[in-house]
């Protein structure tokens, strides 16, 4: 079987799109599939033409219905096959994008739309009725990051480390952790937040900058490279996702498979993996974060127990070799 997958990144900051593609390439890979990725922001789509002629795929897959979705779809009718479209957060979730004319011709084009949870899948077809018979749910996988203890990043060993792993951007809500965590850091100054994402909106990026410029107890590191990132995750007392939306966010994945306890927004992307209390905790308003940041922070032994079995749940029930299967049999079942 050959796939082709439209990718919407391939430069820039390390962001969740790129890593799940890289992630699903790799594992249909292994499994004896031959894949190609188009990325569209570097392929002019005459190119990706030439490619998709020559390399004659047996699907073409797209991931983010507006920035790739339509280009998939419009591929695959001209080559006779079908296309698979993977929902990947903001894409159904940001109104703008969601209600882009491209959005709904290749909801209405695809021969299979994949959700990676059913919660994103219940949004879908209350959104586009009927695209609802084609849905599929194909949980993300994750691999553990691989931690050497090599990397300190300058932080205090006494310091009680927050860690945001977060690109900069709106969606992101990286000003709200900064925001709340300033009226605790004044009488408690072992608290440090520690930000880590590339810049992929400057503006935001210059806003958050200036905001942390009279902020001791918070840092930006930049982009970590990745081989780095198990180091960072391993450092961190309490891993945060404060987005206003997600799909199911890699961030949260790699962290809990790491065993790290996590803290994130109630939101419906995050709901497939924290099981309040069992495997994270989900908070609701600045006063319910705080609350939970101090109550975390006073009880090593809790975020030790549920950060086990936060790593056993996600290992048992996302892996990389279940995502590919059941993305192989969703491709069979069009052939």
């Amino acid at each position: 079987m050959r796939v082709a997958i439209i990718a919407p990144y391939s430069i820039g900051p390390m962001r969740g799109n790129i890593t799940t593609v890289r992630r699903i390439a790799r594992f249909l890979g292994l499994a004896g599939v031959e894949v190609k990725i188009l990325a569209s922001d570097a392929m002019p789509i005459l190119e990706m033409e030439s490619c998709i002629s020559s390399f004659s795929p047996d699907i073409i897959h797209g991931f983010h219905v507006r920035h790739c979705g339509l280009t998939a779809c419009n591929l695959a009718a001209r080559h006779g096959i079908p296309a698979v479209i993977t929902i990947t957060g903001t894409d159904i979730n940001d109104p703008q994008l969601r209600s882009n004319p491209a959005t709904a011709h290749a909801m209405a084009a695809a021969a299979a739309v994949v959700c990676f949870d059913e919660f994103v899948a219940e949004n879908v077809a209350g959104y586009f009725p009927n695209a609802a018979s084609r849905l599929s749910i194909v949980p993300q996988g994750i691999e553990p990051l691989s931690v050497k203890y090599e990397h300190s990043f300058d932080i205090p060993e006494n310091a009680f480390v927050l860690l945001l792993p977060a690109a900069l951007r709106p969606v992101k809500n990286v000003e709200f952790a900064i925001q709340t965590l300033a009226a605790l850091a004044i009488d408690n100054d072992w608290l440090q937040l520690v930000i880590a994402g590339g810049v992929i909106d400057p503006g935001y990026a210059a806003a958050i900058q200036k905001m942390l410029a009279d902020k001791p107890f918070a840092r930006w590191l930049g982009e970590v490279p990745y081989q780095q990132m198990g180091d960072l995750y391993a450092r961190a007392d309490l891993v945060l996702n404060c987005s206003l939306f997600e799909g199911m966010p890699n961030s949260l994945l790699e962290a809990m498979a790491l065993g790290r306890p996590v803290l994130a927004r109630d939101i419906p992307g995050n709901h497939s993996l924290i099981q309040e209390g069992e495997t994270g905790w989900l908070y609701r308003d600045e006063e319910d974060f705080r609350r939970q940041v101090l109550r975390l922070a006073d009880d090593a032994a809790l975020r030790e127990q549920t950060g086990r079995r936060a790593r056993e749940y996600v290992l048992s029930n996302f892996s990389p070799e279940l995502e590919t299967e059941r993305y192989l049999k969703l491709y069979k079942s069009l052939g």
